[in-house]
């Protein structure tokens, strides 16, 4: 069933950088959204971003193929964590969590799943602006990753 009437969103536990393969769901593509967070400790693997995000957050993204970016690790920020995070060359403290919002089982191509797609995008745009909203409000900055450079004062 089309999950056009999204509800609160699901994120998964934090899961460390190179764990993310664990997350791989391999069915879709899925249409979702991701965090990313820079931990110096592990968090609690009860932990989960939202509704509470900790102020450890430094991107929040969206993509059409949740397996595909992020998950694979080919991914423009990289550079960009490693630039902020100069301390951190293994990506050893960069964690993920994702939010499958929507599974396209044969690919985007039928006239019914581009009609689904073009809603449900709108929908994790504006939940990617959304967060990064809430994590500026509540710790006054936006996440250090939000612009192409690292701009933002980290903790």
């Amino acid at each position: 069933m089309p999950r056009d009437n999204v509800s609160k969103p699901r994120f998964c536990k934090w899961v460390p950088w190179n764990r993310r393969p664990d997350l791989l769901r391999r069915d879709g593509p899925w249409l979702g959204v991701y965090v990313w967070a820079h931990f110096r400790r592990p968090p609690s693997h009860l932990v989960k971003p939202y509704p509470n995000l900790p102020r450890q957050v430094i991107y929040v993204g969206e993509a059409k193929d949740i397996d595909r970016r992020p998950l694979t690790g080919a991914h423009h920020r990289l550079a960009h964590y490693r630039d902020t995070f100069p301390d951190d060359p293994n990506l050893d403290n960069l964690y993920v969590s994702v939010y499958f919002v929507q599974r396209f089982r044969r690919g985007y191509s039928s006239k019914k799943a581009r009609s689904l797609y073009a809603r449900l995008r709108v929908y994790t745009q504006w939940l990617e602006a959304t967060l990064y909203w809430e994590y500026t409000k509540k710790w006054g900055r936006p996440p250090a990753l939000h612009y192409k450079t690292g701009a933002y004062e980290r903790d």
